[in-house]
This record gives structure tokens, C-alpha cells and sequence, in this order.
């Protein structure tokens, strides 16, 4: 266990990987022994935060009135750690545990407004240490902290005071094998059996995943505690009844199931670093949100999947984020403080990235494709045109965006190593095809629906520079051809608009429920569509397969001037789909964001739209002159260098 404080590094790291290790898990995978060394890993950096923690504790005077003084819950900790080692060792590796413990050093670092007064945060601690000294068996009494009346004690559950104060102290009290909590408003005394709910009192729901062939693995449904990944309201806690739990818990179990059929890699890391999971409320289908935490590695943040196979792709999403997390405490990918100016397209999201969240990104997401990658080779699959969809889709997008990652300066040269290996790794599946006409039509779909969320990112995020644009409407109103501008385009780094994947949801449904997708279809008449959000019924026609009345519908707020951006997206796919001008639909993949701003100026200057078709197929004029310039500088570069 840490010291207590001040445990000074030693000179040689304590942890190393061998290079089979890290290759392991720079392909994205992990074998066992290098997920056990992730874990042991992971526990010393835990460890070091705690020590940290207690360092700037120990200089504070007083930080822990009206509770004891953190070195007595420290030294509690300690006492029951000489009985049960692995019951204090089951609190430290706790994911809840450090969240608390990283977000508490930031604000003792950097202290920001908060209401949880500072001693109340500080109090985790004892509620630890309490925990911990009940599992052990000590008899004691130890005041804890109560927030608006809730008395938390990690791996056991949570205790009701009838008094909901916003903050105060309660004592704790264990003999004899009872345990009671004594307040100002009386005495509440807790069940015998603390896996039983009571008056007063909440357990906490564990169940045990068991993969097919590995240890059972203890899973708690973390629907209690107030350190939450996702902050409220959307990741608040919030207590689900039996059945609710029940049915979280076999979702989650069947989704261990398909891992261990479609992706053993992902199914030897639920084995090893899953711990808790955070019920959040559900969400649309195709969207379940997940979320996962630097601080808290093996817990994630969960909102309820509509089917098995969703469980098991954020599984799969949200451990890679907790095995990279783990891998960055040991091995830094990338420099400190990298460049808020760099920012990157990152095609799984709605806004723009800096490099720390495109290799987050990119590691998640390679082992989702390889989940998907699995689920294709399945024999029989009665859902063989979705798995091609989403391996296709992710398989191209890594593609798409490796490249421009790989050559950021302040990757560290481990950083450049993985970025290689997953380079690699998506190279040697860009070759696999499907056999059946149904899924090459999805794997079609798939790169149809990349480039229009490209499009849509860009539309939202790419501003050209206001020069380019004048210059492009004066040679538009001229008659001239376009001269298109290369560097002056700004990227904005805010999240206003979301849900840009709304068209690749109703691609989905297609695939799964066609029946539905038309039933819906007829029912929407107004410019949303429920249970969807972001598309609108123009989109609905286009899923549906009527990409004719689609275009239509697009077109005519892009004359009235009504459009929103992703109208303009929407023409562009629609075109594709209806033969109109090819060179449209490579100027509205390519800049359609110039396309846009064009158009919108001639509109203000004129009073009279344009035709988009006629202006983008112009643009597109000017892409060529690009692209022959810049091979032509290519090739002469080559030449004098020769």
C-alpha cells in the first residue's frame, strides 16, 4: 500500500513492458499477460495518486473538520489492509475510486467554485476506509461523510439518513457484526445481511459475467455512488429496480457471449479490466451513449442498449478507451499540452479532435471494427448485411484518417509505433469483401455514408476564409473559371450541431427493420423524425429508397434559401444516387462547404438563388485545377530531387 505521504519515486520506473507486450497492445488487442501487467500497472499509478493526494492533505491544516484528520482514515485503511489485503486492494482498484481520487488532486491543485464543500470530498476517504474496515471485521466507530442524507460505502451500497441535509457527518459504528449510523436526527441501523435491501438502506447490484472458458468476472451496476463518470443530469445516478438490473446485467452478459465468438481479444479484456458499470437512461437505437474515464480504467458509463450486439460494441468501445488510458500512464503517446490549433476530423464524432482524442479515437474504434470484423465471418448470420456495414463503415474511416494523424509532430515515437500497427492492421483488412450481393450493397452504403458525414463535418466545422469566398462569387457572377484556394480555411473547435450520423442511423434500420423503416416513412409528415434526431423527412425518403424525391426535397431549400447544411450533404448523396453530374457530387464530397458559402453570397448580392447543381459542378472545375497543380509539384519535386 502508498505511504502515507511523501513516498518519493523511485530513480528506475517499477513497470515496464516487453516489447511482445506492447506490440500486443499497440495492435489494439492485449494478450492475458499484457493486460496483467496494464492491471498491475494501473495499480501503482492509483497508488501514486493516493500518495499525491495525502502529500497535499498533509500540508492543509485542519482540511478535514468537522471529520477526523484524513491520516486516521489513512491508518484505518492500513489496519484493515494487515486482515483483509484483498478486500482493501478491491476498494484501491475500484474505478469509482480513482475518479474520486484524480478529480480531487485537480481541485486541490487548481481549486475551482464548488458547492461539495472540501472536507466532504476529502471524506470519501473515511467512507473508504469504513468500507474497508466493515468487509475486514474490525469493530470501531468512524464519522463519514452524509450528502443530502446518503451515507456511501464503496462495494457494499448506500445508506438513507431520514434527515437530507445538504452535507454533515454521520458515525459510523461495526460491532458484533451490526453495523448503525448515528446522526444528529437518531440512529439508523443497518441489515445483517448488507447484500439485502432494508429500510434505510440500498446494496449494490454485482452479478458475475462468466465468458465461455474464463474466470467468472464480479460486475457491479454502479446506479448509487456520486462519482460519476458522465457528471449529471445525464450520468446521474439513479437507482434501478431489481427487474431493471436483472435485465441490464444479462445484456451484458449476452454481449460478453458474442465477444468471445466474433472477438476473443475484446471478450480477455472484459476478464481483466471490467469492473463497474454506470446505468445511464436510454437512448435512440443505433445510439446508445457510453463514456469512459482516464481516471476510472475498467469502468464505464452505459446507457441501455436496444439489443445484445450494441452492449457488446460499447463494451468493446469503451474498454479500448480503458486499456489505452492504462497504456498512457505507462508509455506517453503523445508530448504534454499538445496544439489547440491542430485539430482533426474525426469521422466517429460530431466535432473536431485534437491529437489526445484522435488516438483515443482511433484505438476505441479499431477495436470496434475488429468486433464487427468477427461478426462477418460468423457462418450464418441472420444479420450478415449490418456486420458488413459497420466493418466497412470503420474500416474506412480509420483509413481515411491515419494518415494525417500519423505525421503530427508531437506524437511521442511510441505514439508513431502504435499509429503504425493500427496502420497496418487496417491495411491488411481493406482486401476482405463480402460474397453475397445484400452485403456488397451495405459495404456500398457504408462508403456512400462516410463521405456524407464527411461532408456534413465540414459543412459544419470548415469555414473558408471570407477572401476566397468574394473572390469565388465575383468569377461565379463573371462568368470566370473558379480559382479554388487551398490554406485560407479556418476549422471551428466548437460543438454546436450534433447528431451528423442521423442518416447512417436510418441506413441501419434499413438494414435491420426495412418494414419499419417505410412504416415510419408514411407516418412522418412534419421535418423530424421521432426516434431519430437530427434527420428530417427528406432523409426518410432517401433511406427508404426513393432518392428522387429526396433530391427534390433538398433542392428546394437550397433554392428557397432554407437549407440547413445538411441539405447540401443530402444533395450530394442523392445526386450519387440518381446519375446527376459527377463532378457535383466530387465538388460537394471535396469542399462542400465552399459550394455553401458561394452560393449564400451570389444569394445576398443577387436576391437570386443558384442552381446547385450548375455551381458545384463549377467548383468542381476548380478541384481539378488542384489537383493538377499539386501533381505537378509533386512531380517536380521528385525531379529535382532526383
Amino acid at each position: 500500500m502508498a505511504q502515507a505521504s511523501g513516498a518519493a519515486p523511485d530513480a528506475e520506473p517499477l513497470h515496464r513492458l516487453t516489447s511482445r507486450q506492447f506490440e500486443s497492445l499497440i495492435r489494439g488487442e492485449g494478450d492475458a499477460d499484457a493486460l496483467t501487467a496494464l492491471v498491475l500497472a494501473e495499480r501503482s499509478h492509483r497508488l501514486l495518486i493516493l500518495d499525491l493526494v495525502m502529500d497535499s492533505l498533509t500540508a492543509m491544516e485542519g482540511v478535514g473538520r468537522p471529520l477526523p484528520a484524513p491520516q486516521r482514515a489513512w491508518n484505518l485503511l492500513a489496519t484493515a489492509q494487515r486482515i483483509a489485503p484483498a478486500v482493501v486492494q478491491e476498494l484501491l482498484d475500484l474505478p469509482e475510486t480513482g475518479l474520486w481520487a484524480g478529480q480531487l488532486l485537480q481541485r486541490l491543485r487548481a481549486p475551482k467554485p464548488t458547492e461539495l464543500p472540501l472536507w466532504a470530498d476529502v471524506g470519501h476517504l473515511h467512507s473508504i476506509a469504513a468500507a474497508a474496515a466493515v468487509r475486514a471485521g474490525l469493530s470501531f466507530s468512524f464519522p463519514v461523510p452524509s450528502v443530502e442524507g446518503r451515507v456511501d460505502l464503496p462495494t457494499l451500497g448506500q445508506a438513507r439518513l431520514p434527515h437530507r441535509a445538504p452535507w454533515e457527518t454521520a458515525v459510523l459504528t461495526f460491532r458484533d457484526g451490526g453495523v448503525a449510523l448515528t446522526s444528529e436526527t437518531g440512529t439508523l441501523r443497518l441489515p445483517g445481511d448488507l447484500g439485502r435491501p432494508a429500510p434505510g438502506w440500498l446494496p449494490l447490484h454485482r452479478d458475475e459475467v462468466r465468458p465461455p472458458g474464463a474466470p467468472a468476472v464480479r460486475v457491479t451496476l454502479d446506479d448509487l455512488g456520486r462519482h460519476r463518470i458522465v457528471p449529471p443530469p445525464m450520468g446521474a445516478a439513479r437507482r434501478l429496480p431489481a427487474d431493471a438490473a436483472a435485465g441490464l446485467a444479462k445484456l451484458i452478459q449476452e454481449g460478453c457471449d458474442l465477444l468471445v465468438e466474433a472477438d476473443p481479444p475484446s471478450a480477455v479484456t472484459v476478464g481483466a479490466l471490467l469492473r463497474t458499470v454506470q446505468p445511464m437512461s436510454a437512448h435512440e437505437a443505433f445510439r446508445v451513449r457510453s463514456a469512459s474515464s482516464a481516471h476510472a480504467v475498467g469502468g464505464l458509463a452505459l446507457s441501455w442498449p436496444d439489443s445484445e450486439l450494441a452492449c457488446a460494441a460499447a463494451l468493446v468501445h469503451e474498454l479500448q478507451h480503458s486499456k489505452l488510458n492504462a497504456l498512457s500512464h505507462l508509455v506517453p503517446l503523445s508530448e504534454e499540452g499538445p496544439s489547440p490549433e491542430r485539430l482533426y476530423y474525426a469521422p466517429w464524432r460530431d466535432d473536431p479532435r485534437p491529437l489526445p482524442g484522435m488516438l483515443q479515437g482511433i484505438y476505441a474504434f479499431t477495436g470496434v471494427t475488429r468486433f464487427w470484423r468477427g461478426r462477418t465471418r460468423l457462418p450464418a448470420e441472420r444479420y450478415e448485411q449490418l456486420n458488413w456495414f459497420e466493418f466497412a463503415l470503420w474500416r474506412g474511416q480509420l483509413a481515411s484518417v491515419l494518415p494525417r494523424v500519423a505525421t503530427d509532430p508531437e506524437l511521442t515515437a511510441e505514439g508513431r509505433r502504435l499509429l503504425a500497427a493500427v496502420r497496418s492492421t487496417v491495411a491488411d483488412w481493406a482486401a476482405e469483401s463480402p460474397a453475397t450481393p445484400a452485403a456488397r450493397e451495405a459495404v456500398r452504403l457504408a462508403e456512400r455514408l462516410a463521405t456524407d458525414h464527411r461532408a456534413l463535418w465540414r459543412l459544419h466545422h470548415v469555414r473558408p476564409h471570407p477572401a476566397d469566398t468574394d473572390e469565388l462569387t465575383a468569377a461565379w457572377l463573371r462568368g470566370d473559371e473558379p480559382v479554388l484556394p487551398i490554406r485560407r480555411r479556418r476549422v471551428r473547435g466548437e460543438r454546436r450541431q450534433r447528431h451528423l450520423d442521423a442518416r447512417a442511423v436510418l441506413a441501419r434500420i434499413r438494414l435491420v427493420d426495412p418494414v419499419a423503416l417505410v412504416k415510419l416513412r408514411d407516418v412522418v409528415e412534419k421535418d423530424e423524425v421521432p426516434g431519430v434526431s437530427g434527420a428530417g423527412r427528406a432523409d426518410l425518403l432517401w433511406a427508404t429508397g426513393d432518392p428522387s424525391a429526396a433530391e427534390e426535397h433538398f433542392t428546394r431549400t437550397v433554392v428557397d434559401g432554407t437549407a440547413p447544411p445538411a441539405a447540401w450533404a443530402g444533395l450530394r448523396l442523392t445526386w450519387e444516387e440518381t446519375g446527376r453530374s459527377p463532378e457535383a457530387v466530387r465538388a460537394l464530397g471535396a469542399v462542400p462547404e465552399v459550394v455553401c458559402a458561394v452560393a449564400r453570397a451570389v444569394r445576398r448580392r443577387t436576391g437570386t438563388p443558384v442552381d446547385p447543381v450548375g455551381l458545384a459542378h463549377w467548383v468542381a472545375r476548380g478541384l481539378g485545377e488542384k489537383v493538377k497543380e499539386a501533381k505537378e509539384a509533386k512531380e517536380a519535386k521528385e525531379a529535382g530531387e532526383a
